[in-house]
């Protein structure tokens, strides 16, 4: 009987072992909203203010068709390119989400001005994986409802790739810098400095 009963005792031991210990504790589910907000909250306040275009970068790209309007056939760096004037704008959304910062401004190019408008969201790889651009935006035109003529620097700028393009930003607060990132169109970085 001592003989059956020492693998049984053995085995009893094991078991309870196992039930003692305990696997890791479960990962907590992330609420996105709320991450997403904090993330843009957080950014909003070093957007706004007076901002020289200091170096805009372009990657070449041989099937862009605005690049070759423009005669860009190689990498090509703009120095003191534009200044921009950004301040908060109201959402135009029903119930503001705070989610989303809307910002517009006033655009000098060459001898023109002109007015913009874009909207921050998180960017999918800080709110993802807490590392990257703090934000994502479209630079948009923010001229009045109705017709309105294009000029040639209105032109120019949207073959570059800096109008209706898709930018990433990253700001470091309490720093007079910030740099979008260019995402499809040929704008490499846009390196800010207030």
């Amino acid at each position: 009987m001592k003989a059956f009963s020492l693998p049984l005792l053995a085995t009893v031991a094991l078991f309870a072992q196992c039930a003692k210990t305990a696997g890791p504790a479960p990962t907590p589910r992330v609420d996105y909203d709320q991450k997403s907000a904090e993330i843009v909250q957080a950014l909003s306040p070093s957007v706004p203010g007076n901002w020289q275009l200091r170096g805009l970068y372009i990657k070449a790209q041989s099937y862009n068709t605005g690049q070759k309007e423009l005669g860009l056939v190689r990498d090509t760096v703009f120095q003191d390119f534009a200044t921009l004037s950004i301040q908060p704008a109201p959402s135009g959304r029903s119930i503001p989400d705070p989610r989303y910062a809307s910002f517009s401004g006033l655009l000098h190019f060459r001898t023109k001005t002109y007015p913009v408008r874009f909207e921050v969201s998180a960017s999918p790889d800080r709110l993802i994986n807490d590392r990257g651009p703090q934000g994502t935006f479209v630079m948009k035109y923010n001229f009045p409802a109705g017709s309105h003529l294009t000029e040639p620097e209105e032109q120019y700028l949207t073959y570059l790739g800096f109008i209706n393009e898709n930018f990433s930003l990253d700001v470091v607060s309490g720093q007079p810098t910030m740099t979008w990132r260019g995402l499809s169109r040929g704008i490499d970085r846009i390196e800010l400095v207030k």
